[in-house]
């Protein structure tokens, strides 16, 4: 009896394990069924928000396209600037001479903040001294907006008397308002300056390397090459969301995770096609306050210009002094006066002894 007993016992048991596992089993397989109907779910929505972002090839990198969201569509009110999108400016300086040179080869505009005069002189004193290198056209002129300040004012007329190199525009000079800045360049570029064939936009913390630039320019004239826009390219950069930033950029004024590439702020180089094309291009694109992102980045991307970074582009001038000047910019980091100074000996020599044909960079 205890032996049948304990057969049953062990039997019940054996079922009662056998079903508890088979619970287990079936618990898991659902599970892991769920898992799978969550995981189409979750990918198929993926996939539909990837379908409407599209991915381009862009010098060798994926880029997404969700910029485009912010200026296709927009309502008629995000257009309504009378600067940026109406272009209605007024030059308060101007130069005088108003670029009627034909067939200008170098056109170098020059962002100046309104009280650095120091600056503008030391421009003046090196690279800005070259009008005619090897018989090419270069003219340069200083962008700079209003002040309230009726002294500095004054001392800006007095400054462009002297010089007459200079151009003002009706907003107010200030870090938020580089893209009226450069909106303004380009409504002047177009106005005033329309037969130049290369137009360079420069910091007023940049030396030109003159020689390098012209044989550069020279190079692509002769092959035709005529949409240009180069500079140093930044890729898939992400607006700082921290407000604490100075370039702090909210989800409201800029939505998306990345800008389009574009060029950093320092210089670029561009071909008047370009420009007239761009400076047509800012009625349809809504402002945005971060000037280079803008400027060279939105509106070539609406234009579907490529941005370009040659080799040799840029360096820093302090740690350049005395060595062979194989670039086509230098950027004064430090902002140290003297540096600029020493650099710009460095690229008449370099000049002067040829240094500038060994350099291999194109």
């Amino acid at each position: 009896m205890r032996a049948i007993k304990y057969t049953q016992v062990l039997n019940r048991f054996q079922s009662t394990k056998v079903f508890n596992e088979f619970m287990k089993l079936r618990t898991s397989t659902l599970l892991v069924i769920l898992l799978i109907i969550c995981m189409l779910i979750f990918c198929n929505t993926k996939i539909k928000i990837d379908d409407s972002v599209r991915l381009v090839r862009y010098k060798g990198q994926h880029i997404g396209t969700e910029f485009e969201r912010f200026y296709m569509n927009v309502s008629p009110d995000k257009l309504m600037d009378p600067l940026i999108h109406k272009h209605h400016f007024q030059t308060f300086l101007n130069t005088g001479k108003e670029c009627k040179a034909k067939h200008k080869f170098i056109l170098v505009l020059i962002y100046s903040a309104s009280y650095k005069f120091d600056g503008r002189q030391v421009i003046r004193n090196t690279f800005g001294s070259i009008s005619n290198f090897a018989n090419r056209d270069i003219e340069y002129v200083f962008v700079l907006g209003q002040t309230n300040n009726d002294t500095l004012q004054d001392q800006i007329e007095k400054e462009n008397v002297r010089y007459k190199d200079m151009i003002q525009g009706n907003f107010i000079d200030s870090y938020k308002n580089l893209t009226f800045k450069r909106v303004f360049s380009l409504f002047w570029v177009n106005k005033y300056c329309k037969d130049a064939i290369f137009v360079i936009k420069i910091d007023d913390d940049i030396i030109i390397n003159i020689p390098f630039l012209i044989n550069y320019l020279n190079d692509k004239e002769s092959k035709k090459i005529t949409n240009v826009l180069e500079c140093f390219t930044m890729f898939k950069i992400e607006p700082y969301r921290e407000p604490r930033s100075k370039w702090y950029t909210s989800v409201s004024d800029y939505p998306f995770p990345t800008f389009p590439p574009y060029c950093a702020g320092p210089s670029s180089i561009m071909s008047i096609n370009v420009i007239r094309q761009m400076y047509k291009a800012t009625s349809i694109v809504p402002f945005f306050w971060l000037e280079d992102v803008y400027g060279s980045g939105f509106l070539p991307w609406v234009l579907n210009i490529k941005v370009v970074q040659p080799n040799c582009y840029i360096k820093d001038m302090h740690q350049s002094v005395n060595k062979k000047p194989c670039h086509l910019f230098y950027i004064n980091n430090l902002k140290n006066v003297s540096d600029s100074y020493e650099m710009w000996k460095t690229l008449e020599t370099g000049y002067t002894f040829k240094q500038n044909h060994s350099c291999k960079c194109w």
